[in-house]
């Protein structure tokens, strides 16, 4: 519920027009896929995301960690938002080949 729900991690470290945009690729049911340096606040914010869709649902994969060995989900042919360290990204994704129709978003720039 709206109501019992903490924005404020999410309203400090993005600005309103990029949660505008994120919400409509959830909406659009896009395949999202977030970067974070410091990795500890990404689920929180991915939370923060899904339920600023109520009364939607999100009904589709959520990862809030993407390990070294979960690379290969983002070759999925559905929707999802996944959370992904800036370590594991550049270790691990940057240099496979990602279909063109995956939002890779840098929360930190």
């Amino acid at each position: 519920m709206l109501e019992n729900y903490s924005f404020e991690l999410l309203l400090k470290t993005l600005k309103p027009e990029k949660i505008i945009y994120l919400i409509t690729a959830l909406l659009l049911e896009r395949k999202i896929v977030l970067i974070k340096e410091d990795f500890g606040d990404i689920a929180l914010i991915m939370e923060s995301l899904v339920e600023l869709l109520a009364p939607l649902k999100w009904n589709f994969v959520f990862i809030t960690y993407l390990t070294p060995k979960l690379v290969d989900c983002l070759d999925a042919p559905f929707p999802y938002i996944i959370g992904v360290s800036r370590k594991v990204w550049d270790d691990h994704c940057v240099t496979r080949e990602a279909p063109e129709d995956i939002i890779v978003f840098d929360i930190d720039h």
